[in-house]
């Protein structure tokens, strides 16, 4: 017995069973919402719905991820922009737990994947990498840089104005004035390289260091008379000649192990046998030989 459904005559709530369905226009499925999805529970394999939350058609099927039956997208593919998807996009964010590889996804597809950068993964959320898999973030992240490749750059120098340091160590008042940069790490396992170049007056015995945060950067030092720590580089001149100028180069490289800002700054002092001496920055005593000192901070990918 064959039951004939004519126009519009039909209930809302009517169920029916059909072979095949042929339209001569179109099909138009109920909106609903997802908590309206939600309250269906579990429905028929095959099961489709329009759902008004995603904007999107959805079909119940048997495997929706990882063998557990669930709601998934008509057509697939993810979003997208543009004509034929010319522009494929995907979320910043992952909210559930995801495993990229063959067995769990029950398919070769599923070996490699890749994610369009920067990307994170929510708390108490994972993602895992079967054997054999792997999962490319492309951009966003330093998978772009490889290790000892530059990151970032901060570079100073001062104005030509001439400075006299009067200091017997290198404590914060041999700090140089203006040579001061702040960096900002973007991983705790990058290197800081500091490079100074400083125009100075001669004297006896001149130190150099650098301290990040107000710290010195090296520990005590053994056998250097001039300085009781931090230095790393001493000059020996001889005598004061502090109307002869030199340029002086010093390099550390630094892994504060942190992400956030530091501020590095470079000290020099200048003593013999326990005395200190004048120490004349960007100029000699005379005040006659104006120039500017530099100041460089790199970050280097670990």
């Amino acid at each position: 017995m064959a039951t004939k459904i004519i126009e519009s005559q039909i209930n809302a709530s009517t169920r029916a069973l059909m072979t095949t369905l042929s339209l001569s226009q179109s099909l138009t499925l109920q909106g609903l919402n997802q908590t309206q999805i939600n309250a269906l529970g579990t429905p028929a394999v095959g099961t489709m719905v329009f759902n008004t939350t995603v904007d999107q058609a959805q079909i119940w099927v048997a495997d929706a991820r990882q063998g557990v039956p669930g709601w998934t997208d008509v057509g697939g593919g993810g979003p997208s922009v543009g004509e034929k998807s010319i522009i494929r996009t995907n979320g910043t964010n992952i909210s559930e737990n995801l495993t990229v590889g063959p067995v769990a996804n029950g398919g070769a597809e599923f070996t490699n994947g890749f994610t369009a950068g920067p990307v994170q993964v929510d708390n108490n959320y994972t993602v895992t990498i079967e054997n054999g898999a792997s999962w490319l973030i492309m951009g966003g992240e330093d998978n772009d840089l490889r290790e000892g490749e530059i990151v970032q750059v901060r570079m100073v120098h001062s104005s030509p104005t001439r400075y006299l340091i009067r200091s017997q160590d290198l404590d914060s008042s041999a700090d140089i004035p203006e040579l001061e940069i702040s960096i900002q790490p973007t991983h705790t396992n990058s290197k800081i390289l500091l490079v100074a170049m400083i125009n100075c007056s001669a004297t006896h015995v001149t130190s150099f260091g650098f301290s990040r945060d107000g710290n010195l950067l090296t520990s005590g030092l053994s056998g250097n008379t001039n300085v009781g720590a931090g230095s790393i580089s001493t000059v020996y001149d001889g005598q004061d000649t502090t109307d002869y100028m030199y340029n002086h180069h010093i390099i550390f490289r630094d892994s504060p192990g942190v992400t956030v800002p530091v501020r590095y700054r470079v000290r020099a002092s200048a003593s013999w046998s326990g005395s200190v001496r004048d120490l004349y920055i960007n100029d000699r005593v005379s005040n006659d030989m104006r120039s500017i000192s530099a100041f460089y901070a790199m970050e280097i990918r670990g």
